[in-house]
């Protein structure tokens, strides 16, 4: 570890805790300057840290969890784009997709100001937060992009699992739900070729309630979301944003080579939260009763109307809701 990092260690360890720059430099063995040029290296970094005088240093948010050159050695094959805060992660992504063909990059934040879900939706993106989005310069043909949304859904419930223990349903298609609630969405966005009329790269957003707590969430939305944990005070000791964040990123790249026989399908069905439910189908300003009975090998959800008539939804022009 550098010093900086040997810092940042030591603020994470008393979260929200002022730490005087004198107890920091002691516990280093370095001078009370290089505390304060490793704070502000770190603040370069991304990372939110208050300063008082006469009362030291301290962590605001779960931004101080995550550091750039811990996630550029972990993902050494991918550029690092790391904020505190960001208007939208995608759309960044995206810039970097024109500017950068052939790049394989991770943007990442633990804010956005103006966050995007599907259907042109807005997307609450609090502190307490992950907001990543993966850029992956791949060739898809318009057909197939849409399955990639899957494919994260498939690798965010799993990597979940892996380092939090917490155990996560999909809603089709792009949400994943804990103990009822919502607590992630999945916005996948292609990049169209000019001239091959082919996806040439595809960006895969994902946001994940970490720490927001149940307050922090407005009134229309306190039903409906959670979070993993219930305020930062609730995070246990081992949680490492890291590993969750390269989890995910490396999930999804080892999901894509599945593409072509589709066997993530099966996890994503077992983890369905509304196969064998009765739902309702919303397109546009109509909306209609029926039961989910299954999803094919494109991801497309086949339900059956009051009627007996089967519909085959795509995701592009259609939600569905769970009856209450």
């Amino acid at each position: 570890m550098t010093s900086s990092q040997h810092l940042l260690h030591l603020l994470a360890q008393k979260q929200g805790t002022y730490q005087s720059g004198e107890e920091l430099a002691r516990a280093l063995g370095i001078s009370r300057a290089a505390v304060w040029k490793g704070i502000e290296t770190l603040r370069d970094q991304g990372h939110t840290i208050e300063g008082v005088q006469n009362r030291g240093y301290r962590l605001l948010s779960l931004s101080t969890l995550l550091e750039k050159e811990r996630l550029e050695s972990m993902l050494g094959d991918h550029e690092i784009h790391l904020f505190d805060s960001l208007d939208s992660t995608n759309r960044y992504a995206k810039s970097l997709a024109s500017e950068k063909p052939n790049c394989k990059a991770l943007v990442v934040a633990t804010h956005q100001s103006g966050g995007r879900g599907r259907l042109g939706r807005t997307f609450h993106s609090p502190r307490g937060g992950l907001y990543l989005s993966v850029l992956l310069p791949l060739t898809f043909s318009v057909q197939e992009a849409p399955l990639v949304t899957s494919i994260a859904a498939v690798a965010v419930a799993r990597s979940i699992g892996q380092v939090c223990a917490r155990t996560c349903s999909i809603k089709w298609v792009n949400d994943l739900y804990l103990d009822g609630k919502k607590v992630c969405g999945i916005l996948t966005e292609g990049v169209l070729g000019v001239e091959s009329g082919r996806v040439s790269a595809l960006v895969v957003g994902i946001g994940i309630n970490v720490s927001t707590p149940m307050h922090a969430f407005p009134l229309e939305l306190q039903e409906v979301a959670t979070s993993l944990y219930d305020g930062e005070q609730a995070i246990p000791a081992d949680f490492d944003a890291h590993a969750l964040v390269v989890s995910i990123v490396r999930g999804v790249e080892e999901l894509v080579g599945q593409l072509p026989d589709r066997t993530f399908l099966a996890e994503y069905r077992e983890r369905s939260l509304v196969l064998g439910k009765r739902v309702v189908v919303h397109q546009g300003k109509e909306h209609f009763p029926a039961l989910a009975v299954a999803i094919d090998d494109d991801a497309h959800l086949v339900v059956e109307d009051e009627a007996g008539a089967i519909h085959v939804l795509s995701s592009a022009e259609i939600s569905v809701r769970l009856e209450s």
